[in-house]
């Protein structure tokens, strides 16, 4: 079964056809018809740069040069910057700043139509005109500071398909970053060999204690592991810093990546094959930036943890790692 809709007419030429005026009319209607549907449709309308206003005076402004869609999908471009007098306007006058779309027929003397972008200060905004700014005159009607929004500008947004976006075809800037937290671990169990007293965990940072409970010098230090919750989609982990002003004697950092192997049933994050990284902090306040070479991430199974033990009174200000899509 089929049903067809009838979406549009193009012209249709033949051998020996005499063409007449209208039928290159007609022809550049059905092209300038299918390029505004297509900007409208895959792009939206409004601002696509520049065609910044700024304050040129008490009672002018001007506009930069830039380019918009207007809402007939018709393309405004301007080339350099104009000028717009408001002495004309009433004082407490509230403008509309907008860029439009304008045609001129051809004459005899200009067998063309001309095609315009209008720049415009008024108090009403005409059909399928881009709104760059509005402007509040005073009770003098002059401009201040203050005096122009930009609030109500339409900027153009590219209206996007469900799922048309991914980390391939992000920016490479997008695709790779920072993940900051502070270090708030969780004790290492007892039953663990060389189990140490925990830290004390505060709003920023961490800190081993400096007496044990019954007010005795802690001579073991701390340890604490903490998960690192990744974003969705991360498939690399690049580069692990940590930082902290004190460390009397040494910290022990590891990092580790840990989840679920799907294939083999089983649990990830026992091997020494699952510590991507062990490195050793003497002591002082210390800032370490530390390459992970192997440090490929499941996007769906694989999870990443952070272990530290210090062997004396130490801080810990920030765990980042570099991750990637």
């Amino acid at each position: 079964m089929r049903k067809k809709q009838l979406i549009g007419k193009k012209p249709a030429y033949f051998q020996g056809q005499l063409l007449l005026k209208d039928d290159f009319i007609d022809e550049q209607k059905y092209h300038i018809g299918e390029l505004a549907r297509h900007n409208l449709n895959l792009h939206g309308w409004g601002v696509v740069r520049g065609l910044e206003v700024t304050a040129a005076g008490d009672s002018s402004l001007s506009i930069g040069p830039g380019f918009a869609v207007d809402g007939k999908g018709r393309a405004i471009a301007i080339g350099q910057a104009e000028t717009l007098e408001l002495s004309a306007f009433p004082p407490s006058s509230l403008l509309q700043i907008t860029a439009s779309y304008e045609t001129e027929q051809p004459s005899k003397d200009r067998p063309r139509i001309e095609c315009y972008g209008i720049l415009a200060a008024s108090t009403g905004t005409e059909e399928a005109a881009v709104t760059l700014a509005t402007v509040q005159l005073d009770s003098r009607g002059k401009l201040k500071p203050e005096s122009i929004s930009t609030a109500s500008r339409r900027q153009l947004h590219t209206p996007l398909s469900p799922g048309s976006v991914n980390a391939e075809i992000l920016a490479p800037s997008l695709r790779k970053g920072w993940l900051r937290v502070p270090f708030r671990p969780i004790q290492i169990p007892h039953d663990q060999e060389n189990a140490q007293p925990p830290f004390r965990v505060g709003t920023t940072e961490a800190r081993s204690h400096k007496k044990n409970d019954d007010g005795t010098p802690n001579t073991k230090g701390a340890g604490g592991t903490m998960a690192i919750s990744l974003p969705p989609g991360v498939t690399r982990v690049h580069r692990l810093r940590i930082a902290g002003e004190a460390n009397d004697k040494k910290v022990t950092l590891a990092l580790i990546r840990g989840g679920w192997n799907p294939a083999g049933k089983k649990h990830v994050g026992k091997e020494d094959a699952d510590k991507l990284l062990t490195q050793e902090i003497s002591g002082g306040p210390y800032d370490q930036t530390y390459e992970i070479a192997e440090g490929h991430l499941d996007a769906e199974s694989s999870t990443l943890s952070v272990e530290i033990r210090s062997t004396g009174y130490c801080s810990v200000s920030l765990i980042a790692v570099e991750i990637s899509h």
